[in-house]
């Protein structure tokens, strides 16, 4: 596969090399990876450091995962606290089937499946890809999970891979099951949002959807230049991100629940830290400024609506008997006539990044 010239190691950023499994001997792996069935090849960096494996045509290529191999000493570092609360999240996590393919089991806590909002939902869900172009040789999508919904299995259109990329291996096995039950080609990778196993202008495209948000706040930042560096010069990164508090549609229209929202988020930054309880998802909005203000291509960032809503005001009113459809429609509208100021003062922008043609010098970041 030509994308394997593309890979890199996450931990020494050298390139790879493909090994079979008639190989590994002579890598001192342990015993355990030559039993594995399903485990015929590997990658190895150019510095005889880490090993990775790939099973099921799944890549290994987070450092979590890596198996060091080398004469010196193993460097890597544990994940932080709030990193380690979304990898624990995410590969404890459990699926279930709607319309023919697997999804989270916690979907419906953040995803209004009503019949009353299926439209305007489903809208929403295909709204990434008219942020960049419909057609190229690779996708990258970034945290992917599982693209358990059909609108999101479209966004690859007229793509000849979509390269996904997410911690979960889980998640990954997910994707790859939903991908080929759609008759498309996928790549799939196990990686980190910040430190991207992609060599550098690699990516036609660039789609991030509803991750952003869940990377610890000082890592942000980090995860946005990670998809700027992996993309082509002059492509497209689209991030679907949430504003949370900064967004003075919900802020106004939910008042007092959205006042109860925001206690309950501080408060429970404080519980997971004091209280070992089952995993819970670590989320941090940065406001429309941060974005423009922490990127020196800050100029190039475009913010578009994808759904000014959340489930909490959908739940709240609309319904049948409140003529909620067409109170959607109208909403609708209003989010497509004036996308731009939607996408600030809504709920969920879609942030529009164009890559520069020239070069920029990373120190600079």
């Amino acid at each position: 596969m030509d994308f394997f010239k593309k890979l890199r190691c996450p931990i020494t950023k050298n390139r790879l090399e493909l090994i079979n499994k008639e190989e590994f001997p002579k890598f001192d792996l342990p015993d355990k990876y030559s039993k594995f069935g399903k485990l015929l090849h590997g990658l190895v960096d150019s510095s005889k450091q880490y090993f990775y494996p790939i099973f099921d045509e799944i890549i290994v290529l987070h450092e979590h995962y890596a198996l060091y191999i080398g004469n010196h000493e193993d460097n890597r570092e544990n994940l932080s606290f709030d990193k380690q609360r979304v990898f624990n999240y995410y590969d404890e996590i459990d699926y279930k089937v709607r319309d023919s393919l697997k999804i989270y089991e916690d979907s419906p806590k953040w995803v209004d499946f009503r019949e009353v909002s299926s439209n305007y939902i489903r809208n929403s869900f295909t709204k990434a890809s008219l942020f960049y172009p419909n057609q190229g040789e690779y996708l990258l999508d970034i945290a992917s999970g599982p693209i358990g919904l059909p609108e999101y299995i479209s966004l690859s259109d007229g793509y000849n891979y979509r390269v996904c990329v997410d911690i979960s291996i889980n998640a990954l096995i997910q994707a790859k099951i939903n991908i080929d039950k759609a008759g498309k080609k996928g790549i799939y990778i196990c990686g980190d949002i910040t430190n991207i196993p992609i060599q550098d202008n690699s990516i036609d495209t660039v789609l991030s959807q509803h991750t952003l948000y869940h990377i610890p706040k000082n890592e942000q930042k980090t995860a946005v230049l990670e998809m700027y560096r992996v993309a082509k010069p002059e492509a497209k990164i689209v991030i679907i991100y949430c504003w949370f508090y900064h967004s003075w549609f919900m802020n106004l229209s939910l008042n007092l629940i959205q006042i109860y929202r925001i206690l309950r988020h501080f408060s429970g930054k404080i519980y997971v830290k004091l209280a070992k309880s089952r995993p819970r998802l670590y989320f941090y909005p940065h406001s429309p400024k941060w974005f423009q203000k922490s990127f020196i291509f800050g100029k190039n960032i475009e913010f578009y609506c994808w759904r000014s809503t959340n489930k909490y005001f959908l739940d709240w009113y609309i319904h049948k008997w409140l003529f909620g459809k067409e109170v959607l429609n109208i909403l609708s509208r209003i989010e497509e006539k004036h996308s731009k100021f939607m996408g600030k003062f809504g709920e969920y922008p879609a942030i529009v990044i164009t890559k520069n043609s020239m070069p920029i010098d990373p120190f600079q970041y």
